[in-house]
C-alpha cells in the first residue's frame, strides 16, 4: 500500500514522514511538496518525492498517482486561500484511482462560536471531507506546546513576564513530535477510517501554569499578567481583525489580533481538552508540557 504525505518539507510533514519510515517501507512513501529539494535526505532512504502545489491543481494529480491514502497536512495560508487549496488537494484525492482514504489535521476546539482565527478553515474542511465519498480520519491537534518551549518561555524569562489574556484558561498542550507520531499511526495503521481523534497532551495546563513551571526550571522570576477584561465591543473587533490597528502588526505568519483571538478561545473553554488518542494511537502516552521544556532546558536557562 502506497500513502502520500503533503506538505512533507515543513516541519510537521518532515517529522510525520520520519515517524512513518521507522514503521513502513521507505518506498510505499511518496512525500510531496511544492519544492522537492528540500526532501533529499527522504529520497536518498528510499522513500519517492514528487512536486505537488496546492495552488496548482494540476499537479495534484501526478503528486498522488498512485496513493491509496493521503494524508492532508492543512497549509498556514490562513483564510479564503487555505480553504481552496484544501479544497483543491480533496477534489484531486477523489479523483485518483485507487486512493481511498484522507487523514487530515484539523484543531481542537471545532464549535461556531469559537472565536480562534484557525477554526474557520479546520470547520469548512471538516465539512468536506464529511461529504466526501473517501473514507476521512480527522486528527484535531490541541495547541503546540512547542511554541512556549520555542518562542513565549524564553521571552517571558527574559522579561520577567508572561502575558496572556487567556487567563486562567486550559489547554491540553500537545508535543509536535507525538501529533506527527499519532498521524503517521494513522497513516500507516489499520481500523482509523471515520475516526475523529483529539491529539492532546496528557493534562489540563493555563499559561499561567506553564509560566510557573517555565521559572521554576529557569530559575528565574515570571509575572503573570492577564490584560484587564475588553469591552465586548474592543474584544469583538479584535476577533474580527476589523478596523484594529494591531491587525497590522505581524508575529511570524499572524497578526497580534489573530493571535489573541485564539488566547480568547483559550480563555472560553474551547480547547479544554484532554484525550488518551495519542497512546490509543502510537502505544505510548503523550509528553508534557514539563518533560518538554526539561528536553530544551539549555534553552530556557539561557534566554
Amino acid at each position: 500500500m502506497r500513502m502520500a504525505i503533503t506538505g512533507a518539507a515543513g516541519e510537521l510533514g518532515r517529522m510525520t514522514a520520519e515517524a512513518a519510515i521507522r514503521s513502513t517501507d521507505p518506498a510505499t512513501l511518496i512525500l510531496i511538496s511544492r519544492d522537492p529539494a528540500k526532501l533529499a535526505d527522504f529520497a536518498r532512504r528510499g522513500a519517492e518525492v514528487r512536486h505537488g502545489d496546492f495552488d496548482k491543481p494540476e499537479t495534484l494529480g501526478p503528486a498522488l498517482a498512485g496513493a491509496e491514502r493521503m494524508l492532508l497536512i492543512s497549509t498556514a495560508d490562513v483564510g479564503e486561500r487555505r480553504r481552496a487549496q484544501h479544497q483543491a488537494a480533496i477534489r484531486a484525492a477523489e479523483g485518483t484511482p485507487g486512493l481511498r482514504q484522507i487523514a487530515y489535521t484539523s484543531s481542537t476546539g471545532i464549535h461556531p462560536r469559537n472565536p480562534s482565527f484557525v477554526i474557520p478553515d479546520h470547520r469548512f474542511t471538516e465539512e468536506l471531507l464529511r461529504a466526501s465519498p473517501l473514507a476521512a480520519t480527522i486528527l484535531r491537534m490541541n495547541s503546540y506546546a512547542d511554541i512556549l518551549v520555542d518562542a513565549v518561555a524564553p521571552q517571558a524569562i527574559a522579561t520577567g513576564q508572561w502575558i496572556s489574556s487567556a487567563g486562567d484558561g486550559v489547554v491540553g498542550f500537545v508535543a509536535k513530535q507525538d501529533c506527527a507520531a499519532a498521524a503517521a499511526g494513522v497513516l500507516t495503521g489499520q481500523g482509523h477510517a471515520g475516526a475523529i481523534y483529539e491529539i492532546t497532551g496528557p493534562e489540563l495546563l493555563s499559561n499561567r501554569d506553564a509560566a510557573a513551571i517555565a521559572s521554576e526550571l529557569s530559575g528565574k522570576p515570571i509575572a503573570y499578567i492577564v490584560p484587564p477584561d475588553e469591552p465586548g465591543a474592543a474584544r469583538s473587533s479584535a476577533i474580527d481583525r476589523a478596523e484594529d490597528e494591531q491587525a497590522a502588526q505581524w508575529i511570524g505568519p499572524f497578526t497580534i489580533a489573530d493571535l489573541k483571538s485564539f488566547e480568547y478561545a483559550v480563555h472560553d473553554g474551547h480547547h479544554a481538552i484532554v484525550t488518551r488518542h495519542v497512546e490509543m494511537i502510537t502505544g505510548r502516552p503523550a509528553l508534557s508540557l514539563r518533560a518538554l521544556f526539561i528536553a530544551h532546558l539549555d534553552r530556557l536557562r539561557t534566554a
